[in-house]
């Protein structure tokens, strides 16, 4: 009694493992992500304006109106724009040197757009929450180096404010297509199936293809900052000029001057004169109202340090109050590379997941494992930072110096390719090695430089 007791609760002698050619091939699903979609509509934001196109119309007018958000958006994007892209084989073998090769050319050098724009394009998810671009692709033939292939025509944004609905299949209860209803010249009224389109969704939860805009934690810091300098404009326009304040003799409402006079009040008031002239028995005082606009500033500053700090990017208000530590600055601006980082790894990861593979099963045929496409460069620190962590490294034998450390150090900062023309000497180690006068030591030197110095 006390085992069968034991064994049900779990602190008995361990079940006997299912062997595997009974184990389950496949599970059924029984729950439910749980998120809110009603045909085709998402329904998790709480806010009724900023659900749907409404939300990405109302996100256009904040990012191009509000320079904070101007200047938060590039912060996380001109980074990673300008990271340096490549394309990784899967391993050294031909095969897979070759599928990279083929990658490489048909993103970086044949597509009709530039690379750095179609990135740019994928991060308006921040701005939206989400980015979808649609693929076309095309055949090209008889290319001197990789002869016939299948390559890609456009990568082309879908802009947020013409995706209509979100379609998801009944059965499988996964996305299946979207519907856009674009108006104007460039009209369109269609249903994309989804192996058609490259999604990118930022802070996705669930079946939420919506994503999280990184401008939403803002939007109540903007709609206040609007109210204020709405406020600020009224009170400087309303208060710079002081309040004339007439005083006539009783009953002289029906006397020509006292008309006289209100005309020029009205000319005055307008800024169309800056001068009066008063009738004799009629007094004008200019009553000026104290008004404090640097007050209103400070709170509209308030709310622009708030919209840095949900962009992790409060480093960027440092020094602008007189104040700020440069060591909390690098602490801090770390904090927030690491954050696009994340979103450069999102971008990467529908191009690793969807594109690349789809290219080179067109191409040659499936593979166990595909060229990845990676960026580098984002979170790397200052040239002299940077150079006195790799001498550490390489001082405290943790790594050697080689062709592809050169290689990669050329490409992030933008130096020519090695080339053997015109090298000089290097200087021998100081310690170890050959000893001076002889050649240096295995792997001090590249291998091309040390037959060229050594034979």
């Amino acid at each position: 009694m006390v085992k069968r007791l034991l064994n049900a609760i779990g602190l008995g002698a361990p079940a006997a493992p299912i062997p595997f050619d009974t184990a389950p091939k496949k599970t059924v699903k029984i729950g439910s992500v749980g998120t809110e979609v009603y045909a085709g509509y998402f329904s998790e934001e709480y806010l009724d304006k900023l659900k749907g196109h409404k939300l990405a119309k109302e996100f256009d007018k904040f990012r191009r109106s509000d320079p904070q958000a101007k200047m938060l958006l590039r912060a996380v994007k001109n980074p990673i724009v300008a990271a340096k892209w490549e394309i990784e084989p899967a391993s050294d073998s031909p095969e897979d040197i070759a599928d990279a090769e083929l990658v490489n050319h048909i993103l970086f050098k044949d597509c009709e757009k530039p690379f750095a724009k179609t990135v740019n394009e994928a991060l308006t998810c921040v701005d939206f929450g989400h980015a979808v671009l649609e693929k076309t692709f095309k055949t090209v033939y008889n290319h001197p180096k990789f002869g016939t292939f299948h390559g890609i025509e456009s990568l082309d944004l879908i802009s947020a404010k013409t995706i209509e609905r979100w379609n998801f299949d009944n059965e499988t209860k996964k996305l299946k297509s979207i519907t856009q209803l674009a108006d104007g010249d460039l009209r369109a009224h269609v249903e994309i199936p989804i192996c058609y389109l490259m999604l990118f969704s930022l802070d996705m939860e669930g079946a939420n293809h919506e994503g999280v805009s990184w401008l939403r934690a803002c939007y109540g810091n903007y709609f206040r900052k609007n109210l204020y300098l709405k406020l600020n404009g009224i009170g400087i326009e309303k208060f710079a000029v002081p309040t004339p304040i007439l005083k006539f003799a009783q009953g002289s409402q029906n006397d020509e001057q006292f008309n006289y006079v209100l005309e020029a009040l009205e000319v005055y008031t307008s800024g169309q004169s800056n001068y009066l002239t008063i009738p004799h028995g009629y007094e004008l005082e200019l009553n000026g109202n104290k008004y404090e606009p640097d007050k209103v500033e400070a709170s509209i500053d308030k709310e622009d340090a708030r919209m840095s700090k949900a962009f992790l990017a409060n480093f960027l208000e440092l020094g602008m109050s007189g104040t700020g530590a440069y060591a909390l600055s690098n602490d801090l601006s770390d904090f927030f590379l690491s954050g696009i980082t994340h979103i450069a790894d999102e971008v990467v990861g529908v191009f690793n997941r969807h594109l690349i593979p789809e290219l080179v099963k067109m191409n040659r045929g499936p593979r166990s494992d595909y060229p990845k496409l990676k960026h580098g460069g984002i979170s790397d620190k200052a040239g002299k930072e940077l150079a006195e962590i790799i001498k550490l490294y390489i001082d405290g034998g943790v790594i050697v110096p080689d062709d592809q450390l050169e290689e990669t150090m050329r490409r992030r900062h933008n130096l020519p390719k090695a080339s053997l023309i015109g090298q000089r000497k290097p200087a021998p180690p100081a310690f170890g090695g050959g000893g001076f006068g002889g050649p240096p030591a295995q792997g001090t030197l590249s291998e091309r430089v040390r037959k060229k110095l050594y034979g």
